[in-house]
């Protein structure tokens, strides 16, 4: 977890003059007990470790399920997720300039800058794209994030521990995001819902690493997807939650419909 620098000019400590100064404030440390803000509103007891995500998608629709559960900061305080997907920039260009964007934003204002920016994309039909950007994202410390082809191939990984063999490939590449959707809603008896893979991925992470292999370029091949090196950084600080849901709701073989419900997480 990074360190950094924030004004405190307009906190002021109980039993002191207010001094305008700077202190180094890192997300793991402990709040002091005794610090008011200018409301007179008390801060006390100890801070929670927590991080904060920037994850930049062109599916504004699968991935933004997938993470809208663990948005709800009153479930999930040890964590901070800004999902932010335009549909006027789906390919990883458009992708690379909103999270420079991002990043100019936070640097520049008084906001907590992110512990992580990631870029979220499928392979499709952006290979070239892709090696394009990925130069630019490590220099810029930008996390890409490949599914080949896509998402679901994520989402596959929740329920199975072996490379989809029974799936056929069609001769046009470009087909293949759509037809392997098609697939896993045959292979899943009724499909996956995004909304209720979050409870996989710790099944996700050891099935995907398990299976994945990238070619000379650092992409991700067919049916991998690095989309484990997310999942393994945000799990520390939502798995807890997820397994007092489960256990509250004594949801039985992963059918989690009642938790979504109940939360009120819609399409």
């Amino acid at each position: 977890m990074r360190s950094y620098t924030k004004p405190i000019s307009e906190k002021l400590v109980l039993g002191q003059e207010a001094q305008k100064t700077d202190v180094v404030v890192s997300e793991l440390s402990v709040m002091p007990v005794n610090v008011v803000d200018v409301n007179h509103k008390k801060v006390s007891g100890v801070k929670s470790p927590k991080t904060f995500f920037v994850i930049i998608s062109g599916g504004e629709v699968r991935e933004k399920k997938y993470f809208k559960i663990i948005e709800r900061q009153d479930e999930f305080r040890r964590i901070k997720i800004s999902f932010v997907a335009d549909p006027n920039q789906l390919h990883p260009d458009g992708l690379l300039q909103k999270a420079e964007d991002e990043q100019r934003r936070y640097q520049s204002s008084q906001d907590d800058e992110p512990d992580n920016i990631f870029i979220v994309s499928d392979v499709d039909h952006f290979m070239n794209d892709l090696l394009r950007i990925k130069p630019k994202c490590e220099e810029l410390n930008i996390s890409l994030i490949v599914s080949n082809s896509c998402l679901e191939i994520w989402l596959y990984y929740g329920k199975f521990n072996q490379k989809p063999k029974d799936f056929s490939i069609p001769e046009n590449a470009l087909k293949i995001s759509q037809e392997f959707k098609t697939y896993l809603n045959r292979k899943v008896k009724g499909g996956i819902d995004p909304r209720y893979a979050i409870f996989d991925i710790e099944t996700a992470i050891v099935n995907s690493k398990s299976n994945y292999e990238e070619d000379n370029n650092g992409i991700p091949k067919l049916f991998s997807t690095n989309m484990f090196r997310l999942a393994e950084q945000l799990l520390p600080f939502i798995k807890d939650e997820l397994d007092k849901m489960s256990a509250k709701n004594k949801i039985k073989n992963k059918s989690y419909k009642k938790i979504i419900n109940k939360l009120k997480i819609r399409d």
